[in-house]
Order: C-alpha cells, then sequence, then structure tokens
C-alpha cells in the first residue's frame, strides 16, 4: 500500500505534461499517471493508479469533479446495472461470489476506487476489468 501512495505522489509532483511512471516490484506492478495542466485559466488535475498482482486488480483514480458525467455514462456502458447501488453521492457497483467481494467500483465525484480479486472472477472477466481501466485512464488524462 506504500507503494501505491508513494507513486500516486510522485504522479502528483510530475511537471504540466501528462506523465506516466512504471515499476515493478516481483510479481506485481504499479502505474501511476498524471496531469496537471492549465486550460482557459482553469487549473486541472487528474491521478490515475493502477496496481496488478497475481491475486488483485486495483485503481484509484482522482479527477475534477467535471470529468464524473463521462466516467459515470462509461460505468454505466460496461458494468451491469443490476449490481448498481447508491449511497448519499456514491455509485457503488458490486458483485459477490458466494458472500466474498469479486469486484467493487465506487465512483464519487472526484474519485473512483476499484479492486477486484483474480482468484473470485474468470479470466475473460479479469480481461474485461483490465481494459475498463484502460478506458477510464484514457478518459481521464485526455482533454
Amino acid at each position: 500500500m506504500k507503494f501505491i501512495f508513494f507513486l500516486v505522489v510522485m504522479a502528483f509532483s510530475l511537471a504540466t505534461q501528462a506523465q506516466t511512471a512504471t515499476a515493478t516490484s516481483g510479481n506485481m506492478t504499479a502505474t501511476a499517471s498524471a496531469k496537471v495542466g492549465t486550460t482557459n485559466s482553469k487549473t486541472t488535475k487528474t491521478s490515475v493508479s493502477v496496481s496488478i498482482s497475481d491475486n488483485s486488480y486495483s485503481l484509484h483514480a482522482i479527477f475534477d469533479s467535471f470529468k464524473r458525467v463521462k466516467l459515470q455514462k462509461l460505468l454505466q456502458e460496461n458494468l451491469d446495472k443490476n449490481l448498481l447501488s447508491t449511497n448519499d453521492e456514491k455509485m457503488i457497483w458490486r458483485k459477490e461470489n458466494n458472500g466474498d467481494t469479486a469486484y467493487n467500483f465506487t465512483l464519487t465525484d472526484e474519485k473512483l476506487k476499484v479492486s477486484l480479486d483474480r482468484e473470485l472472477v474468470s479470466a475473460s472477466t479479469y480481461e474485461k476489468m483490465k481494459e475498463l481501466g484502460e478506458k477510464i485512464s484514457e478518459l481521464l488524462n485526455g482533454n
């Protein structure tokens, strides 16, 4: 967890261009990307951190609230609407498998947290979620 936090902090400290850092340690790969820029006198900040290990996949993103609408649409198009629950300002898609959480997507106004247990999902579901993570990163880091 400290490793992921380090990557997120590193991503925030990058220059004004979109930057990506990848680190591998044993069987774990973590990627952090950040974009800090000025558009028409408006400062935007985006951070996406992905961690992949033999047993899990996680993605943590911080973004400007104006990007939520597009992100929410992407998630609604790619995740089962029957798994969606809402709580205050949160949207949560949670898939259970024999009482354990197979995957969880939690979207708030400026954050997205994704966790997936690779032992509780099929290989095809894992690949689909990994591709969705790449789409999320592209959407948030795009203009």
